[in-house]
């Protein structure tokens, strides 16, 4: 029987993680290219681009000079740690903070200057170590105090991130383990060669993840859009379907009280007619005014067709949702009543449905609240109208009543 043991080739390794930085950087700013609404990609993919001739001059130490080898691969290498944290921001909604991405080359070759540091390769270690221990953080705590957007993507780079710096003073005492010159062929201890591979199972990985975390908000910006009504800027009868859903759930568990009201604006055919679809466009919008500004932020407000729109109140009684819809229709008679200088006197008619009466389910709270609108309008519109209890099996929601 025969061992042997693989030793890596620590020049061609280093070689290989230097190529990887550039490649990564190539990548993630070829997906900004096909994705400009992500400036984030961009910022990321010039770090590692600038991560690249940053590794490749700290490889070459021995050949060359120290100010090469030392002060400008580590001035640079803080460089696009200062880019990697900028991207973050960005990518959050951030502005980029231009002194602070160069701040801390500036305190490297700053140090560098001080003969007694030049030549303590511990301080060195120390100050190099730290500065990168603060943009990595400073990358961690952009992503982390944006966590709440649902974006699934950003764990795993917090966590990576986090380990990279975590295990940079366990790395750091292996330095000199390293073979410098890394003249091919070079040979080091296993402890150099998990040193050099450590940077590129990080580039390979953190570049997947940055792309995934881009791909997924993305993916989540086209279904938010999918959802929302562009003209009003709330949930489109798909976006609020799927809301109502979980909010109907919610109360049916906790056996709460439950009110659909259901809207529709009077003869809103006839303004569009008299006054033109600008007019007609600005009286929704001011109908969504009127009913965001009397609804709370936890009620649902959507628009499920031309002049037709929902609310659902969780937590709301028939008679609080009452109060609620008088307050919106009045709300909404007084800002309508004089539109881009017409006398457009605009009015909507409301109906209720209270899940104490039809039950959770929305096909019949609808039915019921559609029922109570099409009193409302048979009674003179401008007016609310409260639903009827109802034991009728849910079955298909009906279209509304057009407004006569």
């Amino acid at each position: 029987m025969y061992s042997a043991v693989v030793t890596l080739d620590i020049a061609t390794l280093f070689a290989v993680t230097v190529f990887s930085m550039g490649l990564g950087g190539v990548l993630l700013l070829f997906a900004w290219l096909q994705a400009r609404d992500t400036p984030a990609l961009a910022w990321w993919g010039a770090a590692f681009v600038v991560f690249t001739p940053a590794s490749a001059l700290f490889g070459a130490r021995g050949i060359i000079a120290d100010i090469w080898s030392i002060q400008a691969a580590n001035a640079l290498m803080l460089l696009g740690y200062g880019m990697l944290w900028t991207g973050a921001r960005v990518f959050e909604g951030r502005r980029p903070v231009a002194p602070l991405i160069v701040a801390g080359s500036f305190i490297w070759l700053a140090a560098c200057q001080i003969d007694a540091f030049m030549h303590s390769l511990p301080a060195r270690v120390a100050l190099a170590t730290t500065l990168i221990a603060v943009y990595t953080f400073a990358f961690v705590f952009e992503l982390w105090r944006a966590r709440g957007d649902g974006l699934v993507s950003r764990w795993p780079i917090m966590a990576l991130a986090a380990l990279h710096v975590v295990m940079f003073p366990v790395r750091m005492p292996y330095l000199t383990s390293v073979p410098f010159p890394l003249a091919a062929p070079s040979f080091g201890t296993q402890s150099s060669s998990l040193l050099v591979f450590a940077p590129l199972l990080y580039s390979f990985a953190i570049v997947f993840l940055l792309m995934a975390l881009a791909k997924e908000r993305a993916e989540s910006k086209q279904r938010y859009a999918a959802s929302i009504d562009p003209l009003t800027g709330i949930p489109n009868r798909r976006g609020f379907s799927e809301r109502a859903e979980r909010l109907i759930a919610r109360a049916r568990r906790d056996q709460t009280p439950l009110t659909l009201l259901l809207f529709d604006l009077d003869q809103f055919k006839s303004i569009n007619d008299r006054f033109g679809h600008r007019t007609g466009d600005a009286v929704l919008g001011l109908f969504t005014r009127s009913a965001v500004d009397s609804l709370r932020p936890l009620d649902l407000l959507g628009r499920i067709g031309g002049e037709e729109f929902v609310a659902l109140l969780p937590g709301v009684t028939p008679d609080v949702a009452v109060g609620v819809a008088e307050r919106v229709r009045s709300n909404f008679a007084t800002m309508a009543s004089c539109v881009g200088g017409h006398s457009v006197a605009a009015t909507v008619s409301v109906g209720t449905a209270s899940a104490g009466q039809s039950g959770y389910d929305f096909d019949t709270l609808y039915a019921s609240a559609d029922a109570a609108l099409y009193r409302a309008k048979k009674l003179g519109r401008n007016r609310i109208e409260a639903g009827r209890p109802t034991l009728d099996p849910p079955g298909p929601t009906p279209d509304l009543m057009p407004a006569a």
